[in-house]
């Protein structure tokens, strides 16, 4: 079988720059992708207007259980660069060798990622569809996407180096917008007096190690993977002398084996969503932001 080609941001750069690339990216309109919604958000506001970024996670959908179908593989083929996360979208490899002009590149070069741990409610470590044993949802924090913004720029400019002075002001002004919005964040969050946040999947780690915050508990430790009968007789302890009231809930992810510990507990349902792109106009930045107000409004009870 034909090896994945999955190249960090140094190899692509120095693979790209050839002289036969240079006039092909100048005379055809570049066309990258991005496997789901906040790093393709992150990869267009690089890009800018001239570039097409292909989404290749419909909104609504979750990565951990995402096939790839023919239809949007043959979208794909036009693709340079593919953008993804790694860990939770590691599906894009299996098509690697089907997209002839398209190197894969993983967005994670340069964050300091965060291993996945066994907790005190059975944890798996990383199991399931997250690979490498580290945690993927490094988005959630906007410093990390700074640095994503910054990756996509390099790969941007090596696939297409004409344009690369206008990736670089795309990526200073960009970068200047996720910083106020994590200092602005980091205000709205640090000061509440409640922290601890009892979540249905484990994604917001960053997030909460970002913000403030502390994820006290967590009901599936992987998608789809119930707690052990042990692990949910300690939740049920844990929850009943920390007075948390309100479980952080996905709208990716069934809910149905929550109804028993909502009803015996008399917890709220609070929706985060880690993908977004299912609003007019949404945004990275807006996701964020959206979440930040909904864990405020929340835990302010």
């Amino acid at each position: 079988m034909k090896a994945q080609r999955i190249f960090p941001v140094a190899v692509l750069l120095a693979a790209w720059l050839l002289p036969g690339d240079r006039a092909s990216a100048s005379e055809n309109p570049l066309v990258v992708a991005a496997t789901i919604f906040p790093a393709a958000d992150i990869v267009r506001r690089v890009a800018g207007p001239d570039v097409r970024v292909i989404q290749v996670l419909p909104a609504g959908a979750s990565p951990h259980t995402f096939d790839l179908t023919p239809a949007k593989v043959r979208e794909l083929q036009a693709a340079r660069v593919v953008f993804k996360i790694g860990g939770i979208d590691d599906w894009i490899d299996g098509i690697g060798e089907s997209l002839p002009r398209a190197a894969i590149v993983t967005l994670h070069q340069g964050i300091v990622r965060r291993p996945f741990h066994a907790n005190d409610h059975g944890h798996d470590s990383g199991s399931g569809r997250h690979g490498e044993g580290f945690d993927p949802h490094y988005w959630l924090n906007a410093e990390n996407g700074m640095i994503m913004a910054r990756n996509a720029a390099a790969a941007l400019a090596a696939v297409d180096p004409g344009r690369a002075a206008a990736y670089e002001g795309n990526l200073l002004a960009y970068s200047g917008e996720l910083a106020r919005l994590h200092k602005e964040l980091q205000r709205e969050l640090f000061a509440l007096k409640k922290k601890r946040m009892f979540v249905f999947h484990d994604a917001w780690r960053y997030f909460a190690a970002a913000y403030g915050l502390e994820i006290a508990a967590v009901f599936q430790a992987s998608p789809g993977r119930e707690p052990t009968p042990r692990g949910l007789q300690d939740m049920y302890s844990l929850v009943k002398a920390s007075g948390i009231q309100v479980i952080f809930t996905e709208p990716q992810l069934p809910t149905a084996s929550l109804e028993p510990l909502l009803r015996d507990l008399g917890l709220q349902l609070v929706v985060l969503d880690p993908l977004g792109g299912g609003q007019p106009g949404d945004s990275y930045a807006a996701l964020l932001r959206r979440n930040a107000r909904a864990v405020r409004r929340a835990l302010e009870r």
